[in-house]
C-alpha cells in the first residue's frame, strides 16, 4: 500500500468493513434486500410467532420482508443481500431461538451478533486470491471506518504498528 508492505487478514477485513457497513445501513434504513421467489414458509410455534410480531421492526430494519401467511405461517419474501444464499431460513430461526432463550431489553444484542454473523458469511474468504485493485480497495474502505476513531493517516499508522509490533 503507497510505499509500505502490509499482512492484513483479508477475511478479518473485509468483515469488519461489511459489518460497518451494514450497521450505517441499518441506521439510515437503507438495507439492501433480495426478494425470494419462491419466498421462504416459516412454520412457527405460537411463541416464536409472538416474538416475530413483536420484533418485526428490527426484522424491517435488517432487510427482511416477512409477512403473515395463516395461522402461524409466515412468508419471507426478502432477505438482506449480505444473507442471500446463506441459509436465510436457519438464520432467522437462530434468531427467533435466541429471542426466545434471553428476552431482550431495548434493541436485542442478538440482532447486532447477528448482522456480524451476516457480515462474515459474505465476506471473502481466507483462501481467495485478491486482485491487486480489490486489495486496495478494501484497505482504503478499512482505513476509512469511522469506528476506528481515528483518522486515515492515524488508522494507517496503527495498522502499520499492528504488523511491526
Amino acid at each position: 500500500y503507497e510505499d509500505k508492505l502490509l499482512f492484513i487478514d483479508q477475511h478479518a477485513a473485509h468483515e469488519k468493513v461489511k459489518y460497518e457497513a451494514l450497521i450505517n445501513k441499518m441506521k439510515t434504513g437503507t438495507v439492501d434486500s433480495q426478494m425470494l421467489t419462491p419466498p421462504i414458509v416459516l412454520n412457527l410455534s405460537a411463541r416464536e410467532a409472538h416474538l416475530l410480531e413483536r420484533y418485526e421492526s428490527y426484522f424491517a430494519q435488517m432487510g427482511f420482508e416477512i409477512d403473515e401467511f395463516g395461522g402461524n405461517a409466515y412468508t419471507v419474501r426478502s432477505v438482506p443481500c449480505d444473507l442471500y444464499g446463506h441459509y436465510e431460513k436457519e438464520f432467522i430461526e437462530a434468531i427467533l431461538d435466541e429471542l426466545e432463550e434471553e428476552p431482550p431489553h431495548g434493541t436485542p444484542s442478538v440482532i447486532a451478533e447477528k448482522l456480524a454473523s451476516m457480515a462474515c458469511k459474505s465476506a471473502v474468504k481466507g483462501n481467495h486470491t485478491m486482485s491487486f485493485r480489490e486489495m486496495e480497495a478494501l484497505l482504503d474502505q478499512l482505513l476509512k471506518l469511522e469506528t476506528l476513531g481515528l483518522s486515515p493517516e492515524e488508522a494507517e499508522e496503527t495498522i502499520l504498528k499492528g504488523f511491526l509490533a
